[in-house]
């Protein structure tokens, strides 16, 4: 009676649930064939694009970009339309990869799609095209030039993408290959603009924290203005300002430590030709004269303005790695012992001169900018993005040298004997009591006296 069940249940199960009996593994479709597109030996995805970063690096310089198609046996022919966007690039030569021997070849630059320039290339077989393995195949290579790098403040990056559009492929049967083209693969790219960058050099000191120290009167100064990272420069418009200060007596002592002229002031013109400018630049010198004595801020602070316009479509790409240098000034050091408030002496090292008690801060004023040729901008000022790093002069005399020829002997000390016993009641009583003690006396003489045959200042912190 059992067997009769169990073989009554058995049947049933063979009935109901054939498919363990007769079950084929699902058909699988072939990989769908696809164009793809290469920058640079890379590929660019929407979430990971190709990056421009520095300016220098790439600006002016070549882009390569690769036509490929993947998954395809049968190719017989081809077409499709590159695109790219013409606000930053151009196009300057192709190759056409994949063909088969005496084909049928198509390739033009094409300006129908607003906006931008396309590719068209088509290729197709003269005889039965030979069967294609593998799973990419270039199909076209083409070198592009940067013409134009994106500023910055035009937006905090621009993106885009070398687009393929109108794409078709035929078997050798002269069939559309089946399943239809999957949708491209575009390569995406991304640029982010280098922070502007102006610079005075020399470079401010790692230990001291101060520029190029002089010690004798008379000695000339060059400073040099350098920019990177500006591009599509027009017009510039610069200020450069200084002023001397004594941080020992107080506000209301200065010491006026450079002077120059518009004679000293030079522009780079293998970057702006004089004959590409609409008329000479102007240059305006604001400068303490070195031979009198001052008291006040005003009279001790200088300027120098620098402005010129280029003609129009003439622009500068300030891009270069290693800085461009704009302009030059030349300051001659001013004679101390004639221009304002002494060094106090201290007795720091046998009585050496403190190097934060007389400097010159020199900086960019926030007036200056420069007019670039961008879509959404105009100008770019100094306050608003451009990283600056001014600089600063030290005038470090030796101690004991009051005529400043850079050295202490007889002249200096029969100076300071000559001066003994004047107070501060008169300008020559303040400005040779050296540690300031209203009185020359035995004390200042010993200064001089001290450091007599020395011919450089103690600069160590």
């Amino acid at each position: 009676m059992k067997s009769k069940y169990l073989l009554a249940i058995l049947l049933a199960a063979m009935m109901t649930t054939p498919v363990f009996a007769f079950w084929h593994p699902p058909h699988e479709e072939p990989p769908c064939p696809w164009f793809g597109v290469m920058i640079n030996g890379e590929w660019g995805t929407p979430t990971d694009p190709y990056m421009f970063y520095e300016p220098y690096d790439h600006f002016c310089n070549s882009v390569t970009v690769e036509v490929f198609i993947c998954n395809v046996t049968d190719l017989y022919g081809y077409e499709f339309k590159l695109g790219w966007d013409t606000a930053h690039f151009s196009l300057k030569s192709w190759t056409v990869e994949m063909t088969w021997g005496a084909d049928t070849v198509v390739v033009k630059p094409d300006a129908s799609y607003k906006g931008a320039y396309m590719y068209l290339q088509v290729v197709t077989a003269k005889h039965p095209a030979l069967g294609v393995t593998g799973p990419a195949f270039k199909l076209a290579t083409l070198v592009f030039h940067i013409d134009n790098d994106v500023c910055w403040n035009q937006a905090p990056f621009i993106d885009g993408w070398f687009w393929v559009q109108d794409y078709k492929a035929s078997n050798s049967c002269s069939q559309p290959l089946e399943p239809q083209l999957c949708a491209p693969i575009n390569a995406y790219w991304k640029w982010v603009p280098c922070q502007p960058v102006v610079d005075m050099e020399p470079a401010i000191d790692e230990d001291t924290g101060l520029g190029e120290v002089n010690w004798k009167v008379g000695d000339k100064w060059t400073l040099t203005l350098t920019v990177e990272n500006i591009t599509k420069v027009s017009d510039v418009h610069l200020w450069v300002d200084w002023y001397g200060y004594h941080h020992t007596l107080g506000e209301d002592f200065y010491t006026v430590l450079l002077c120059t002229t518009k004679a000293d002031v030079v522009i780079n013109n293998d970057l702006f030709p004089s004959a590409k400018m609409t008329a000479a630049p102007t240059i305006t010198v604001h400068s303490p004269l070195c031979n009198q004595r001052y008291t006040s801020a005003a009279a001790v602070s200088g300027y120098v303005g620098i402005e010129f316009v280029m003609k129009s479509g003439y622009l500068v790409n300030l891009t270069d790695n290693i800085g461009s240098w704009i302009a030059k000034i030349t300051f001659t050091k001013c004679d101390p012992w004639y221009c304002g408030a002494q060094p106090f002496y201290t007795p720091k090292d046998d009585h050496d001169w403190w190097l934060e008690n007389a400097t010159t801060d020199i900086f960019y004023d926030h007036g200056s900018y420069f007019s670039v040729m961008c879509p959404t901008l105009d100008y770019q000022w100094f306050y608003g993005g451009v990283k600056v790093y001014n600089t600063n002069y030290m005038f470090a005399p030796v101690p004991g040298d009051l005529t400043g020829d850079g050295k202490v002997d007889i002249d200096d000390l029969t100076i300071e004997i000559g001066y003994y016993g004047l107070d501060w009641s008169t300008w020559t009583g303040y400005y040779y009591d050296l540690n300031k003690s209203h009185l020359i006396d035995i004390y200042d003489i010993v200064i001089v006296a001290k450091n007599y045959g020395r011919d450089a200042p103690n600069l160590d912190p």
